[in-house]
């Protein structure tokens, strides 16, 4: 999400963060908080809802809600880089976590109640816009921009890129920097915004476009599940960072702020993007573009 966004803390040396919604008519599930806290060690995260850590997320989330591709049942998904960071905070707490799947647009918008969750984890990039209506918490994953295409496309430099057809998901750090130009020569002509990632790879996929431009990590993910369609062949350096989310101004960036440090600090995070990450974002190459 970076608006959407890989390049795992160099997959353990900086781990760093991105934003939130509205939980009307939203899927849920519950899980077990996990690991173990000794007795009175828990902190008190002050939960909107009794002994439950309440989390907002978009779904599908390849390897960061769920394994598997395009997964997007609350109720199915046991696994990934936040959903296992969400439980762990949860066990901070002393809390069961239960998370909500609703739309990116409303994450990043802030159009989801303050009252309504405890925070947001969903892939998002830190931006000043998107902080001007919710609050972000400390960086805890460093991503760039990745192009994932099918096996055999021959991308090298700035000029291939500009051959393809490219898509990106609506109301993306990537829509921001490819299709609306916000960033100088970055502009790509006859550009396609679709309404969530599963809609992109699925218009890849059936060829309706070459490429996708989308955060790194996410992009390896879907490349591992693809059994060898799909490759990502190139990245642009954009020094995005996900954080999580808190409704603005209602106090929990005080609260989990120090519990997400903590998880940085111990190498929680670390061992979770070692765990769930379909490759190392390092191995690929960036491709410069020319100031514009």
């Amino acid at each position: 999400m970076t608006m959407r966004k890989y390049a795992a803390l160099a997959i353990a040396g900086t781990v760093l963060l991105a934003a939130c919604g509205s939980t009307k008519n939203a899927t849920s599930a519950t899980t077990p908080a996990a690991g173990s806290t000794a007795a009175g060690s828990t902190v008190d995260c002050k939960p909107i809802k009794a002994g439950v850590l309440t989390v907002v997320t978009s779904l599908p989330g390849p390897n960061f809600w769920g394994t598997s591709n395009g997964e997007s049942d609350p109720d199915k998904i046991k696994s990934g880089i936040e959903y296992d960071l969400a439980n762990d905070i949860a066990a901070k707490c002393g809390l069961k976590m239960e998370f909500h799947n609703v739309g990116f647009d409303a994450l990043v918008a802030g159009q989801i109640k303050a009252d309504s969750y405890d925070l947001t984890l969903s892939q998002v990039t830190i931006t000043p816009d998107r902080a001007k209506v919710v609050d972000f918490s400390v960086g805890y994953f460093k991503s760039d921009q990745g192009l994932l295409v099918k096996a055999g496309t021959k991308v090298k430099t700035w000029d291939d890129v500009k051959k393809l057809k490219i898509g990106v998901q609506a109301s993306t750090t990537a829509e921001d920097f490819f299709l609306s130009g916000n960033k100088p020569g970055w502009k790509l002509d006859g550009m396609k915004s679709f309404p969530d990632l599963s809609s992109a790879y699925a218009a890849l996929n059936a060829g309706q476009v070459d490429g996708i431009i989308i955060d790194t990590p996410i992009q390896l993910g879907q490349a591992a599940q693809s059994g060898g369609k799909l490759e990502v062949v190139a990245q642009f350096k954009t020094g995005e960072v996900y954080g999580a989310i808190y409704g603005k101004g209602n106090g929990k960036k005080a609260i989990f702020d120090p519990i997400i440090q903590g998880l940085i600090d111990d190498a929680t995070v670390t061992a979770l993007i070692k765990k769930y990450l379909g490759g190392d974002p390092a191995t690929v190459p960036f491709i410069e573009i020319p100031a514009g």
